[in-house]
């Protein structure tokens, strides 16, 4: 094999080796110019259609939808049948005569039950309204949930981009420092720089090349986040539009809204918020069902039913004609005459086993009624669930209340952070600026020989930081005012 290495190419061999390499690389670049590209759009589509939590949320929704329409169900009529067979032994009840027998028995029976409520102290109708208000309160943190993903989403994808940046910076400043050191070494070959000039550019490029490694890095874990909130596997393609116009993203002027403004806009709109009212009234259904149980309940009942007894025994009564037998003799007028009796009839009684449909037929029975249950005493169950149901109003009413002032604050919060990021975004422009001029007052002396290598390093690296410093307060501004106009408008545009 290595002989084989060793031996010259002939044109041939290397032509076919060169039309190998261009079709591997051809089909590199297609499967690359193949892959689409993640728009913010198709990424917050996609994480409200695969996202765990959110999937999450709208199964807490459906089961609030069949807890309402159980709820709606409940209000007819319940309806049972049943049947029952077997055989008795030793000293029973007949159930067709009610009578004590002591021989072995097999029954069979059937019913069928109806119950109506006519009133209850209008628990169920409570109890429907409050599951009413239960349900639009999930569906608006369904919305809530969709909406922080969409925020997550949003965030992870300007960290995606600013990653992008800091990468094509260092690549630029490690490129630069490449370049710096070829020029180095031909002035060192030249004798017009010192040896330890060319040992501080290295060492400059051996820095660059590391702090490449991390934004690189920095950048794959970005994209690892975006990952797992889409519910992507880590080893899917993944490509963020990187084409987006950061400078030309639309930004809400804060000098012409207050915190208070926006938190007034916000108040009205967000799915918590909205939840929390109705959970109030939700609860405040349910303290109207459980005092409901302190009522009488009038209900409509009615019953259907037959059965069949093995031992059940009918009798037949039937007329046997009895005819004329001599009775004795009677003497007129010294003639004996026969006496006879007179012709009758007598019944004649023969019992049989009744069959299993005729049973059922004359057995069968019905019954229709109105009850009344009055509670007299439960133990205080039902003014304990009262009281119960009370405090959770009142629990629920504060935690709508923190919640109004959780979002007062953090709405006051992310504005001060907004002003600052954008005092702090213009400062580092200016940073850049005066670093730019300083590596260019800088470049210039150190091809004249005026400073040394250390100082032009230092000004190179002034501006790398400056550089990044800009592109961390610029992304960090644009995020901070995107909340701001998510918390006005739910909305997240770039």
């Amino acid at each position: 094999m290595i002989y084989l290495l060793k031996m010259p190419l002939s044109v041939s061999v290397m032509r076919y080796v060169c039309i190998g390499c261009l079709m591997i690389l051809f089909l590199h670049a297609g499967s690359v110019f193949a892959q689409e590209l993640w728009s913010l759009q198709r990424c917050v589509d996609y994480a409200r259609e695969h996202n765990i939590q959110i999937k999450q949320a709208e199964i807490q929704k459906r089961l609030n939808e069949l807890i309402l329409q159980q709820s709606k169900l409940s209000r007819l009529p319940t309806l049972s049948a049943g049947i029952n067979n077997g055989f008795n032994f030793g000293r029973s009840i007949d159930p067709t005569t009610n009578q004590f027998i002591n021989k072995q028995l097999y029954y069979l029976g059937g019913n069928v039950n109806m119950s109506l409520n006519l009133f209850s102290g209008l628990q169920k109708t409570h109890t429907i309204q409050a599951n009413k208000y239960a349900l639009a309160a999930s569906q608006q943190l369904e919305r809530k949930m969709e909406n922080d993903v969409a925020l997550n989403v949003a965030t992870a994808y300007l960290q995606i981009l600013l990653n992008t940046e800091q990468v094509k910076a260092t690549q630029q400043q490690l490129d630069l420092s490449l370049a710096q050191l070829e020029n180095t070494r031909k002035q060192v070959i030249a004798g017009a720089l010192p040896e330890s000039n060319l040992a501080d550019i290295r060492a400059q490029v051996a820095s660059d090349s590391a702090s490449l490694i991390t934004a690189e890095n920095n950048l794959t874990l970005a994209v690892l986040q975006m990952k797992a909130i889409l519910n992507l596997p880590a080893d899917a393609p993944f490509a963020i539009d990187t084409q987006l116009n950061v400078d030309a993203i639309p930004l809400m002027n804060l000098d012409a809204i207050t915190a208070e403004d926006i938190y007034e806009q916000a108040v009205g709109i967000q799915p918590q918020i909205l939840a929390d009212s109705l959970t109030i009234l939700a609860d405040q259904k349910q303290v109207a069902a459980a005092r409901g149980a302190l009522y009488p309940t009038i209900y409509l009942s009615g019953s259907l039913g037959t059965n069949y007894a093995s031992t059940f025994t009918q009798y037949h009564i039937d007329t046997v004609m009895v005819p004329p037998v001599q009775i004795g003799t009677v003497n007129i007028n010294g003639n004996e005459y026969k006496v006879n009796s007179l012709p009758q009839t007598e019944p004649l009684y023969r019992s049989y086993r009744s069959p299993l449909g005729s049973q059922l037929n004359n057995n069968f029975n019905q019954s229709i009624g109105i009850g009344m249950n009055i509670p007299i005493f439960n133990g205080y169950t039902a003014r304990t669930n009262v009281k119960r149901a009370q405090l959770e109003l009142l629990n629920q009413k504060l935690t709508a209340e923190q919640n109004k002032i959780t979002l007062r604050q953090d709405i006051f919060q992310a504005y001060a952070d907004a002003k600052g990021a954008r005092e702090q975004y213009q400062a580092s422009l200016r940073a850049l600026d005066a670093a730019r001029t300083a590596y260019t007052y800088a470049t210039q002396r150190y091809e004249l020989g005026l400073i040394n290598a250390v100082d032009y390093l230092t000004s190179q690296n002034n501006l790398y930081k400056a550089t990044v410093n800009m592109l961390t307060a610029k992304y960090n501004y644009i995020f901070k005012v995107k909340v701001l106009e998510f918390y006005q408008t739910l909305h997240v545009q770039f």
